[in-house]
């Protein structure tokens, strides 16, 4: 009889569900809320005292930052190279432009502002490693959507798993990471929900490590003067996207790639983007129709 411990909780705007398999999952459970919440403070661009914050007010100066912090810009960078700039951690201006100026539970309505600018991406961001500091261009922005809540699942899944966990999964939002022993059998089965007021289960998958994210243009949305927007930013146009699909999941090795990717496929048009070897896809279209890529359907039940 397998030991698992479960819990569900607020965090990063979104729902988090920590499931841990092994002894002692109470207390592993208690350190990584700890440790979600603490990443949380650090990366929000909504909290005006978060290392986030900070580098956006920066104005080109360096800024010292905590590692977790120079992990996300990396991997935020990273993510914005591997797409050839279809994912731009760096649109903070267009996404305020567009009226996602504060938490999501808060955003009712927004005034969407005409002409921005295209994305600039990462090209002028710095980072040392030696000296803990991160530099924006002087003008530009960082936003850990799209990337953040995916590397904090594998972050914590990994601090977890070291931490003497036989087995554990952390989903934030639909973005997560598993690894070792699932409550029961051999995989983790993890149901992939269309995004509307139905919530219509889509398929279900089967994993046994790795991420699994999904992004959807579909949910995050309201209203502006100029008609409904959402917080999916096409860096060509720094505007809302207006691509198909509606909605993208993604199974890669590590859920930072997967959330970043998923990201990608609905803000640029999928057909600029060459599916990488190490994921699978499933993309929805509004009108229901379904694609899948590199053989998806092998890690479906």
């Amino acid at each position: 009889m397998r030991t698992v411990r479960e819990s569900r909780f607020s965090a990063m705007g979104t729902t988090a569900h920590i499931v841990v398999v092994g002894p002692g999952g109470d207390a592993l459970i208690d350190r990584a809320t700890m440790r979600i919440d603490e990443l949380e403070m650090r990366w929000s661009r909504f909290i005006p005292s978060s290392e986030v914050s900070h580098l956006n007010s920066a104005s080109g100066r360096p800024v010292r930052v905590s590692t977790d912090t120079v992990r996300l810009v990396e991997h935020g960078c990273a993510a914005w190279q591997l797409t050839n700039g279809a994912f731009d951690p760096t649109m903070t201006t267009q996404l305020i432009a567009a009226g996602y100026n504060q938490s999501f539970g808060d955003v009712v309505t927004g005034v969407a502002t005409p002409g921005v600018a295209p994305g600039r991406g990462c090209e002028g961001v710095t980072i040392d490693r030696e000296a803990q500091t991160v530099t924006l261009p002087v003008g530009s922005g960082f936003d850990a959507g799209g990337i953040g809540k995916g590397l904090a699942a594998d972050m914590m899944l990994a601090e977890l798993v070291d931490q003497g966990a036989e087995g554990a999964m952390v989903n934030l939002g639909g973005d997560l990471a598993v690894a070792g022993r699932p409550p029961s059998g051999d995989e983790w089965i993890i149901s992939v929900r269309e995004p509307s007021i139905s919530d219509a289960l889509i398929t279900t998958t089967r994993l046994v490590d790795g991420g699994l994210a999904t992004s959807t243009t579909a949910k995050r949305r309201w209203a502006t003067a100029d008609g409904e927007a959402h917080h999916i930013i096409d860096p060509a146009t720094g505007m809302s996207s207006d691509h198909q699909p509606v909605l993208a999941t993604v199974i890669a090795g590590q859920a930072w790639w997967a959330e970043a990717f998923a990201t990608a496929l609905l803000a640029s048009h999928p057909s600029t983007l060459d599916n990488n070897e190490s994921c699978a896809t499933l993309l929805l279209r509004g009108d229901g129709s379904i694609e899948r890529r590199g053989d998806f359907e092998s890690y479906e039940q």
